[in-house]
């Protein structure tokens, strides 16, 4: 299927491109880092990355409840360039929901498909919160891959944009502490499948984030990226190894490239979010759903997100495209 054409200016696209190139090349750098403090050990290692790993470890604030810096997430430079870059909106947000979150204590599970390749719209998504959910944007926080806190610099730039580590003791942490947040279920099954002109998620087998929403009575918002999808060229070369790679080792090598041929810097391909209604599951008793509730939210919830797409589809440019569940 053809991607609708987003029109963009050289000044934008060069601008998306070195951005991006940035945020590879400082990854890049704080591995070289920590693999200098191996090298030195009694010099970068024991004045540098010692102290460095002790403060970062007494704060824990990965595991807890984050370091949100709301004006670096929203006006940093670079963001706003790879904002315009991708054209990176938040489409109108539903009635249900605009009231739902007004109210005291109001909380949420925003569950978002698909991954995509590299999934740059988490980091980028988290500065245009605060304007369209005003009463609850700056208490919303991302899980992410526990890796991005072991980096340097790469920490700081994931807990200033609302992330916090994703195991479950944190997220559950988060909604004990009236906090909402963002997860990503498809997760590595999703990144590692995805392939330009196909819409596809990895939700079948993913009741995890439902069954933490029921046992803790908190409403799940379905969200989906249009565009996400078509970021980058993908190739299935040598999926079978990619893929126990992933499953045995944590691992996901996607095989992609984006602009300039560049495995880095995605495509200049409109992105669109957009919110479907607030969920809520009931249980009948206190505690854990049975299995036969779990089932029937999951069902629920994947209706809600395939409506959700056909709703929006054709005004976004995809309504040719159909959805689909693995």
């Amino acid at each position: 299927e053809k991607t609708p054409q987003l029109q963009i200016s050289t000044s934008t696209l060069i601008g998306g491109f070195i951005c991006y190139n940035f945020f590879f090349f400082l990854s890049i750098a704080a591995f070289a880092f920590l693999l200098s403090g191996i090298f030195y050990p009694r010099t970068i290692g024991l004045y540098a990355l010692v102290p460095y790993f002790a403060f970062a470890v007494l704060r824990g604030d990965e595991l807890r409840d984050g370091c949100h810096w709301h004006e670096f997430s929203k006006n940093f430079p670079l963001f706003r360039i790879m904002r315009n870059f991708s054209q990176l909106e938040i489409s109108s947000i539903p009635n249900e929901l605009k009231i739902a979150e007004q109210k005291p204590n109001a909380q949420f599970v925003f569950a978002v498909f698909p991954h995509g390749v590299g999934c740059e719209y988490r980091i980028l998504m988290d500065g245009l919160l605060g304007d369209h959910l005003p009463n609850i944007g700056r208490k919303i926080r991302t899980l992410a891959a526990t890796v991005l806190f072991r980096l340097p610099m790469i920490r700081e730039i994931a807990l200033w944009t609302g992330c916090v580590d994703a195991r479950r003791k944190v997220a559950e942490g988060l909604l004990d502490r009236q906090r909402s947040f963002v997860v990503l279920p498809g997760g590595m099954d999703e990144q590692i499948r995805t392939t330009k002109g196909q819409e596809v998620v990895y939700l079948k087998k993913r009741k995890g984030f439902i069954k933490m929403a029921m046992r803790k009575g908190v409403p799940v918002v379905p969200l989906y990226v249009f565009g996400c999808s078509d970021t980058y060229h993908t190739s299935r070369t040598l999926f079978g190894l990619r893929l126990w790679l992933m499953k045995n080792l944590g691992a996901c090598i996607p095989f992609s490239t984006g602009l300039f041929l560049s495995p880095i810097c995605p495509l200049p391909v409109k992105q669109t979010i957009v919110f479907g209604k607030p969920l809520e599951f009931k249980i009948k008793q206190k505690g854990s759903p049975t299995t036969e509730e779990l089932n029937i939210a999951h069902e629920s919830f994947c209706k809600a997100l395939i409506e959700l797409f056909d709703e929006n589809k054709a005004k976004l440019g995809y309504e040719h495209r159909q959805l689909k569940i693995h």
